[in-house]
C-alpha cells in the first residue's frame, strides 16, 4: 500500500514538472489557431496603420517582396524551433518536419488573412499611394504579413510554452 502511494506521488511530481517547468508542446489544435489570429491581429494593426509602411510597400520590387516572404518563413521557422520544438522530448516520435510544417502553414495563412482583413477594413487599398491597384494592394499584404506572421507565431508559441 505504501509503495503504491509512493509511485503515485512520483507520477504526480513528473506530471507537475512537465506542466510547470519543462512545458513540452502538446499537439497542434484549434486553440493554437485562435491564439495565432489574435497575435497576428495585434502585430498587424501596429504596423499596418503606419503611413510610411504604405508608401514603402508600393515601391517594393518583386525581388524585395520575395525576400520579405522568405525572411518571414525563416523567422517563423526559428520561432517554431526555439520556442516550441526544442522542448519536445520524444523527438523520434514527433519529427521536426511535421511539427514545423503545420505551424508554419497555419501561421503564415493566418497572417495573410489578417493582413487582407486589416487592409480591407481600414480601406488602405483606397489610399492615393496605393492607387486602388490590386498589385499594390498585394504588395501591402506582403509587407503587413511579415509582422502579422511574427505575431501569429509568438502569440501561440510563447503563451502556450512559456505561461501555460
Amino acid at each position: 500500500m505504501q509503495r503504491k502511494k509512493e509511485e503515485e506521488l512520483i507520477q504526480d511530481i513528473k506530471i507537475i514538472k512537465n506542466k510547470l517547468i519543462e512545458r513540452e508542446p502538446k499537439h497542434f489544435g484549434i486553440r493554437d489557431i485562435i491564439h495565432s489570429f489574435f497575435g497576428s491581429l495585434i502585430f498587424g494593426l501596429t504596423f499596418a496603420l503606419k503611413g510610411l509602411l504604405v508608401e514603402v510597400a508600393v515601391l517594393l520590387t518583386r525581388a524585395q517582396q520575395i525576400l520579405i516572404v522568405v525572411s518571414t518563413l525563416i523567422i517563423l521557422t526559428f520561432e517554431i524551433y526555439f520556442i516550441g520544438y526544442k522542448r519536445v522530448r520524444a523527438k523520434e516520435e514527433r519529427k521536426f518536419f511535421q511539427f514545423w510544417f503545420k505551424r508554419l502553414v497555419t501561421f503564415y495563412l493566418v497572417a495573410i488573412l489578417v493582413s487582407f482583413f486589416i487592409i480591407y477594413i481600414y480601406g488602405l487599398y483606397n489610399l492615393p499611394t496605393v492607387g486602388s491597384s490590386f498589385r499594390n494592394m498585394l504588395k501591402l499584404v506582403v509587407v503587413v504579413s511579415m509582422p502579422s506572421a511574427v505575431g501569429a507565431g509568438l502569440a501561440d508559441l510563447v503563451k502556450r510554452y512559456r505561461y501555460g
